[in-house]
């Protein structure tokens, strides 16, 4: 028995489109580098064969700028073809550009008790 993602990833391919890549690539990126590295890092765009990554910092951009080969290696083994030829990372975002706390699944609100 396959696993969805399997399944989807080999429909997603069969579209041949940007758009269907990196939306396989955002879901399944925890499953790619691991919970640790899925949590400071995110898919962008993957475009030609270039796929732009988004670090929370500059020590994780640099981190994973040495793991270069072997991010394209882990996503092509993963997509089941050459859809990664190269990294790319963008600007990390400074700290008061951060996510709204809607959305950040990183933050943890704090509860009140009632009096």
């Amino acid at each position: 028995m396959q696993k969805a993602g399997q399944i989807l990833g080999s429909a997603l391919r069969q579209l041949n489109r940007p758009e269907a890549a990196i939306a396989w690539l955002k879901s399944a990126w925890p499953g790619i580098v691991g919970p640790a590295l899925a949590a400071h890092t995110r898919p962008v765009r993957s475009v030609n064969g270039r796929l732009e990554l988004l670090a929370d910092s500059k020590a994780w951009q640099q981190q994973l700028e040495s793991m270069q080969r072997e991010l394209c290696n882990r996503v092509n083994q993963s997509w089941g073809a050459k859809l990664v030829r190269e990294v790319a990372f963008l600007e990390a975002r400074p700290e008061s550009a951060r996510l709204p706390r809607e959305i950040d699944n990183g933050h943890t609100p704090f509860i009140r008790r009632r009096r």
